[in-house]
């Protein structure tokens, strides 16, 4: 059970700490852009939206990405002890 509880932990953690990383970047990005043009600052409910839509979106693609890469070292690893085995 501990090893159930210590990888649900990992997993928040980790979760948090992509949370942390995709905010800090968007609100970098619509920083810069505020910069170059003022009048994004005026568009709050884009700005609200972006902010909140922004982060949550990046989390995804990110996890996405790392299903995708665990997949294929899975397979690759399983290929492998396949070959070994005959």
């Amino acid at each position: 059970m501990l090893g159930g509880l210590g990888g649900a932990l990992c997993f928040a953690f980790f979760t948090t700490l992509l949370l942390l990383v995709n905010g800090t970047a968007t609100l970098v990005l619509f920083g810069a852009l505020v910069d170059s043009d003022p009048s994004w600052a005026d568009r709050k409910g884009v700005m609200q939206f972006g902010l909140f839509a922004l982060p949550l979106a990046m989390l995804v693609v990110e996890w996405l990405i790392w299903d995708v890469l665990c997949g294929l070292l899975w397979r690759e690893s399983s290929r492998g002890d396949r070959w070994d085995s005959t």
